[in-house]
């Protein structure tokens, strides 16, 4: 097997969506770009990651996985990698570079890879060539951007996955894409799979209520729950241990959030423990059709997405109220009370949202908060996990 390092080098800005993990875990697609690769050329050797966020994979068991053999050349390539996987490598010594300048993809030698491993700079006798097409994601409107293309590769490598079948005659399927349903999930009466546009896969313990409807591309991920009468509209991604329902479209789940009740939510990226209440609905088009521009922090500047249907950025445990107004191109940070019918499209972390005002969100409520929804679903958070909150905390304090 190829020894290859996955390198996230802490560029680009995503608002909260690499507060609590790297690029490389985040999900872009089905997969994460860490999964992703996993998938093609097996475990790395290593998982490279910006300080700070090294603790935390530990934590989850992410840092190595595989070793690598004296005098073995070994190939890195960058987490925010935008597009398909490359076919082949830059050969020994050569670094391949996108339009900005920066390294997606380098092939070390024995010496350079130590060294490389060791302090995560490229030696001075690398040689670093510009690579036609080659590009990295720096915001997260390109990942929604390349959303539909991800998705469809993605479900294209999971075809003929053991004991993956059509469903059966209590669902009906439109169109002509694939339709693959795991055995260990299971479905409700009534349930339309339409596969005009593109195919639709349903993982391992999944359930799909009655009367839901499911229009591809769509990947619901394992232990989700779509409820009945739900409609999740093309390229759209249920995490694992979600549970969704209303009206979703052209949005990522991270994974472990619920948008159970009725509501609109469409190109979107939300994080993991998120809350939707009853009733909750954003906008992702502009009344005047117009390109939306988007603020990632309150503190940082307004930039434009280049795209006209762009709805939420969602932070980690951020828990919303019922019937909120979420305006399009809005940005909410980790672990914020969004208790606000009306709130500003840009929200730092842990705040404190009412119709009285804004106001830091005690640490220790938070975490009494978090604790008691991860215990539903078996979890407890970690010592590299809770620190990493408090320093998130202690950083985004204005009050």
């Amino acid at each position: 097997m190829t020894a290859w390092v996955l390198h996230d080098d802490g560029g680009g800005r995503f608002g909260p969506m690499t507060d609590l993990r790297s690029f490389a875990e985040v999900r872009t697609g089905a997969f994460t770009a860490l999964e992703r690769c996993t998938r093609r050329w097996g475990a790395p050797q290593a998982l490279l990651l910006p300080e700070g966020l090294q603790d935390l994979a530990s934590e989850r068991g992410l840092t190595s996985a595989a070793s690598r053999t004296p005098g073995e050349r070994v190939h890195v390539l960058n987490s925010r990698w935008r597009g398909a996987l490359p076919e082949h490598w830059p050969a020994a010594g050569e670094a391949w570079c996108d339009a900005e300048g920066d390294v997606v993809a380098t092939t070390l030698d024995d010496g350079s890879a130590e060294k490389f491993l060791r302090h995560r700079e490229l030696p001075e006798d690398i040689r670093r060539i510009g690579k036609a097409g080659a590009a990295l994601y720096r915001r997260p409107w390109e990942v929604l951007e390349d959303l539909p293309e991800r998705l469809l590769d993605d479900l294209s490598t999971m075809r003929g996955a053991e004991g993956a079948r059509e469903p059966g005659p209590a669902a009906e399927r439109v169109g002509d894409h694939p339709v693959d349903v795991d055995p260990r999930a299971s479905l409700g009466r009534g349930v339309v799979f339409d596969a005009t546009d593109g195919p639709i896969a349903i993982a391992a313990g999944a359930h799909i209520g009655h009367l839901a409807v499911l229009r591809g591309p769509v990947w619901i991920g394992p232990g989700s729950v779509v409820a009945d009468r739900a409609q999740i509209k093309a390229n759209t991604v249920i995490g694992p241990v979600s549970k969704v329902g209303g009206e979703i479209g052209a949005t990522i789940f991270q994974g472990h959030a619920n948008k159970v009740h009725e509501g609109h939510l469409g190109d979107s990226w939300i994080g993991e423990w998120v809350n939707f209440g009853a009733g909750t609905t954003n906008s992702n088009l502009l009344n005047t059709y117009g390109e939306v521009s988007m603020r990632l922090d309150p503190d940082g500047p307004s930039e434009r997405s280049g795209r006209t249907a762009m709805g939420c950025i969602v932070g980690d445990h951020v828990k919303f109220a019922i019937l909120v107004r979420i305006m399009t191109g809005s940005s909410f940070g980790t672990g914020s009370m969004i208790a606000s019918t009306d709130p500003p499209r840009s929200v730092g972390r842990f705040r404190w949202l009412t119709e009285r005002g804004d106001a830091t969100y005690r640490l220790e409520k938070f975490l009494g908060v978090m604790a008691a929804a991860q215990s539903r679903r078996g979890v407890e958070a970690g010592p590299a996990y809770l620190e990493r909150l408090r320093r998130l905390h202690d950083a985004g304090r204005v009050d």
